[in-house]
């Protein structure tokens, strides 16, 4: 610095001899007058410089060695001076582009999302408010105003949430819990009114999806029992079918009454046949609580639901006692003037 202070403390002195040389020159060329030659001049000026020694501020004479290295070191500092000068106006324009393109640090201030993103996408561009609005279904706050954006919070049908800002396009600005998000604005209303009309709609479906499962569980509990009606339906069928063509108990071998065989020993004792009405015998039995299909069987046994009907001796065999006999199982609805004499005796009823 020191340097660079003597150098224009140099050039200054060297600017003040030469401008004192200049007004000594252009005096003698007034003094020379109008008539005067440019030989005459040129001499004039000559001699004044002549006569003119350059001297620093102390009125020391500068020689021509003294006024070279004057010049030189005034270069040199000049040189170095553009240089440094240069060098700190490069380095203020790069700090400065630094400043302006280097993205904040986490120790900085936090900014708006919405105003950084402002200065390159329109989506960040809002309309500023604050109201509380409403949301008509279930829907994802995004961190950035697009569908493919990370979500932030799931936000639950019908509850309100903070907008901060609006714009023609499909994301919204909210804030939840003091965090900047962006909502589809397809799913925000700011009329209450209308969450409330929603909510009933909601209630109506509800209660009409409980009435329409209900019904569909009311068919399946009908078809269920229907299926099981058919199912014994079958079964009684089947097991009509083979009681119809029985002809003999299944589990005896002796003999099997008949027409032509009136009287036999089968395996309860003596059994006989008879062939009276039975709708009596059938009233009897209903009101003991004894309910089954009268029919016939195909060989003319007269059957009481799955047996066939009989009299016996009601002391050893009481009214719906099942006993076997030769033509099968056998249930006992009557008694008769037999029982008497063979208390063991039964006394079959058939068509025959």
């Amino acid at each position: 610095m020191r340097k660079r202070i003597l150098s224009l403390c140099l050039s200054a002195v060297i600017l003040m001899g030469a401008g004192a040389v200049c007004g000594t020159a252009a005096r003698a060329t007034e003094t020379a007058g109008e008539g005067a030659t440019n030989t005459e001049t040129a001499q004039i000026q000559e001699e004044t410089a002549a006569d003119q020694v350059p001297t620093d501020a102390a009125g020391n004479v500068i020689t021509p060695e003294t006024a070279k290295a004057i010049d030189s070191a005034d270069l040199g500092a000049t040189n170095i001076t553009g240089e440094n000068t240069q060098g700190a106006e490069n380095s203020a324009a790069a700090s400065g582009a630094g400043e302006v393109l280097q993205a904040p640090s986490a120790d900085d201030t936090e900014m708006n999302k919405s105003t950084i993103g402002a200065a390159f996408d329109s989506s960040y561009q809002f309309n500023k408010e604050d109201s509380t609005v409403y949301i008509k279904e279930a829907a994802s706050v995004k961190s950035e105003p697009s569908a493919d954006a990370e979500d932030i919070v799931l936000l639950e049908k019908y509850s309100s949430i903070n907008l901060t800002g609006t714009n023609d396009l499909t994301y919204w600005e909210v804030k939840v819990g003091g965090t900047i998000g962006y909502l589809d604005s397809s799913v925000i209303t700011r009329d209450p009114a209308e969450i409330e009309a929603l909510k009933e709609d909601d209630a109506r479906k509800e209660e009409n999806e409980a009435q329409s499962k209900q019904e569909q569980e009311d068919t399946l509990v009908e078809k269920t029992a229907e299926a099981k009606e058919d199912w014994a339906q079958a079964l009684k069928d089947e097991r009509r079918s083979e009681l119809a063509n029985q002809t003999r108990s299944l589990n005896w071998s002796g003999p099997v009454l008949s027409r032509s065989k009136g009287s036999v020993y089968g395996p309860s004792g003596k059994e006989t046949y008879y062939n009276l009405n039975m709708s009596g015998c059938v009233r009897n039995m209903n009101r003991r609580g004894y309910y089954y299909e009268v029919w016939v069987r195909n060989d003319g046994c007269k059957m009481f639901g799955d047996y066939i009907m009989c009299a016996a001796n009601l002391g050893v065999h009481p009214f719906g006692s099942l006993v076997e006999c030769s033509l099968g199982t056998c249930i006992v609805v009557d008694t008769g003037g037999f029982a008497a004499g063979n208390p063991n005796q039964l006394d079959i009823a058939v068509t025959w």
